[in-house]
């Protein structure tokens, strides 16, 4: 009984034909989701770490407006407003030039033992320890100090290194040539402490008229801020950090504003932090100077508008190649599979071209033997 075998015949050129029509097609789509696959997972990211940093930065913010807030509400305290009261009636009926002389020589003497007592009196008012009462309740305050009108210390926490206030710079923010407004100070480090903190200040006014009588002066540790940053992270490798506008580093992991660095992120997104497309957006890949290219979320706190001398950003970075590790092995392999099909299909175009061509070669020869020969004859 003899077999039967079937074949199936299909024309190289036909066979090439429909790999063009569906190959290429399928490459060219699988190329481009590859792109925009990547571009919208970028985007993914992008926006959850602007997430991060809008949350961080609104805590932040929240943190020093509470301190601030804590601040103006000891500048209302009753025993406050009285000590600040009593203090300035005993300027009444006294030329500024014996005023002046009051203050040089209490000043002069405010760091000799001839001062202990008043001193213990100044430590042992109301007010002084209405103060230690806030700060017994509230540790984040260091200390805190209450100026009469002309900048003279009628109350505080501890004994202050000088009598009058009125020549140092925080105490002209908070007088405002007599208008009174709050004073918020930059971040500053304390060597001996090893304590970040800030001056707050905020102004006594006399009810009724809003006229300056006083000052309330705190520093208010920082300490306590810088784990709402740090417990922010995302993923390994991403790290969140605190900058300045001037992009020192205040907190990121295994940095510190003692160590004065400046952020390579915070110079890659400072273009973008002053346009509004760019703080909508609020992410950015970009080119370091140290060579990598990191994703970076970015939000400001908005503390600035209130307080000069805070113009702090927050920042989440990854590693790109991190940040996209996720599915990066798949897209590339799709990307390859594609690119091994154009390849492919490439090949088999140029073999057909090639060999096709040589086939019209023969037979215009073979055409022109016969004519050759019956030239002869």
């Amino acid at each position: 009984m003899r077999s039967e075998k079937f074949e199936f015949h299909v024309p190289f050129s036909k066979l090439l034909i429909g790999l063009l029509v569906t190959v290429i097609p399928i490459c060219i789509v699988a190329l481009y989701s590859y792109s925009q696959t990547q571009r919208s997972l970028e985007r993914t990211i992008g926006n959850q770490f602007k997430t991060i940093a809008d949350s961080t930065a609104a805590e932040i913010s929240q943190f020093i407006h509470d301190r601030v807030m804590d601040v103006g509400m000891m500048a209302l305290d009753p025993a406050v407003v009285d000590t600040i009261a009593a203090s300035n009636r005993a300027y009444q009926g006294q030329p500024d030039s014996a005023i002046t002389v009051r203050m040089k020589e209490s000043e002069e003497s405010w760091n000799t033992p001839a001062a202990v007592p008043f001193v213990q009196s100044i430590l042992s008012t109301r007010a002084s320890r209405v103060l230690r009462r806030h700060r017994e309740l509230d540790q984040r305050f260091l200390r805190v100090l209450v100026t009469d009108e002309k900048g003279a210390v009628v109350a505080a926490t501890h004994k202050p290194v000088n009598y009058y206030q009125a020549e140092q710079d925080y105490w002209q923010a908070i007088y405002a040539q007599g208008r009174g407004a709050v004073n918020v100070t930059d971040i500053l480090y304390d060597e001996v402490t090893k304590s970040n903190y800030i001056g707050i200040g905020a102004p006594v006014l006399e009810e009724g008229s809003n006229r300056f009588i006083g000052a309330v002066d705190a520093l208010v540790d920082l300490s306590s801020l810088f784990p709402v940053v740090n417990r922010s992270q995302v993923a390994r490798g991403a790290q969140t950090m605190l900058v300045k506008d001037d992009g020192t580093v205040i907190t990121a992991p295994q940095a510190t504003l003692s160590m004065n660095l400046k952020s390579d992120e915070f110079a890659a997104i400072r273009d973008a932090l002053g346009s509004l497309r760019g703080r909508q957006t609020g992410y950015l890949t970009a080119s370091l100077r140290s060579g990598g290219r990191d994703l970076i979320g970015f939000a400001d706190t908005g503390l600035k508008q209130d307080y000069q001398n805070l113009g702090w950003v927050v920042l989440v970075t990854q590693d790109e190649s991190d940040a996209l590790a996720p599915v990066s092995t798949s897209l590339r392999l799709i990307a390859l599979l594609a690119l091994i099909g154009l390849a492919g299909v490439t090949l088999m175009a140029v073999y057909f071209s090639l060999h096709h061509t040589r086939e019209l070669t023969d037979i215009e020869e073979a055409i022109e033997a016969p004519r050759s020969n019956a030239a002869r004859v």
